[in-house]
């Protein structure tokens, strides 16, 4: 949301958002920033948690909401507290219906955010979808949404334009994000594991640190020095994008896919799976790869790290799709859909 609102004040479009008490590293970073300094109302305190602190916060979003009289509402999650009745135009953005599928739900806290999202989402005059894919579920989940919703993805820009020195010795594959349930983190380390690129490594960006089972499965595949968990900044993404022999994106489920534009933007090579939104994200830059098969995803890395003219073109092709993708276009769109409201 906040490169929305970012996108949005480089359009001249007006705007202000409520932040309330909030942890959010990024959004401090951002209220120092001019263009959001005056326009984000933020007591910069840390919330106990995203659903007592919907609940703490909602009185005062309410005042200020009478306060503003804003000519449409967009809120950036599901409210567990909703004390603003009819009386604003709604937009919600729909970004992922995973809660709502049974094999992939992994907490007890999924009925509830799906709940949440249910209830957001036809409370709302217009729901926003990031992707054809995320608006096919929705409809097929709730057909009666249908008149209010639009795609609008989301768009791309460098994470950095400072990045940092990869800083790492040997050749490496990149896996971005969270490992378990539908990531696939299984397929990704198999295929380095039988790919016979033996002077690779695999950096894990983010995610928590390797459980006991994955310690254990990577030890049995011969990878206990060769896959490493690292962090930091976007400034240290950036960096490991740039120097990436590929990105390897084996998720059997997403509503958007944003790593597969950050590599592209970055000049990194992508692998992903043929799956859900990933395909309408990717184009013709990526190179897809069944997750069922961890033998294809060993024969397309063996392709871009032995063929540079191969990897040089999915490289041209990245830059292309990911231009394809800007937060620019996206903002206009936003501000005409609020303006079809009001």
């Amino acid at each position: 949301m906040i490169e929305l609102m970012r996108a949005l004040t480089e359009c001249g479009e007006g705007w202000s958002a409520w932040a309330g008490r909030n942890g959010n590293a990024m959004l401090r970073e951002t209220l120092a920033e001019p263009w959001a300094a005056t326009r984000i109302s933020s007591t910069d305190s840390h919330p106990r948690g995203r659903v007592l602190a919907s609940i703490m916060e909602e009185p005062g979003f309410a005042r200020w909401m009478r306060q503003q009289q804003p000519a449409v509402l967009h809120r950036t999650y599901y409210p567990v507290r909703d004390m603003l009745g009819r009386s604003f135009r709604r937009v919600e953005t729909l970004h992922d219906l995973w809660d709502e599928r049974s094999d992939l739900r992994h907490d007890r806290g999924a009925p509830l955010r799906s709940f949440l999202k249910k209830r957001a989402c036809h409370r709302a005059d217009a729901v926003v979808c990031v992707s054809e894919h995320t608006r096919d579920e929705a409809i097929a989940r709730w057909p009666e949404l249908a008149g209010r919703i639009s795609v609008i993805p989301h768009g791309v820009r460098p994470l950095s334009h400072a990045p940092e020195p990869a800083g790492v010795d040997r050749p490496y594959f990149l896996f971005v994000g969270r490992r378990g349930l539908y990531k696939n983190f299984a397929v990704a380390a198999a295929a380095l594991a039988h790919s016979g690129l033996h002077d690779h490594q695999l950096l894990c960006f983010g995610g928590d640190a390797f459980s006991v089972e994955e310690r254990s499965s990577l030890a049995q595949l011969g990878l206990a020095d060769r896959v490493v968990q690292v962090s930091g900044t976007d400034d240290r993404l950036a960096g490991l994008y740039a120097g990436a022999s590929a990105l390897l994106y084996p998720s059997a489920f997403e509503g958007f896919g944003l790593p597969l534009l950050e590599a592209m933007v970055h000049d990194c090579p992508v692998i992903a799976a043929p799956l859900t939104s990933l395909p309408e994200v990717g184009g013709d830059a990526v190179v897809y790869a069944d997750p069922a098969r961890p033998d294809a995803w060993s024969e397309a890395m063996r392709a871009i790290v032995e063929n540079d003219d191969y990897a040089a073109t999915l490289r041209d092709r990245g830059r292309r799709r990911a231009a394809a993708f800007s937060w620019a276009r996206s903002a206009k769109r936003h501000a005409e859909l609020y303006r079809q409201l009001q």
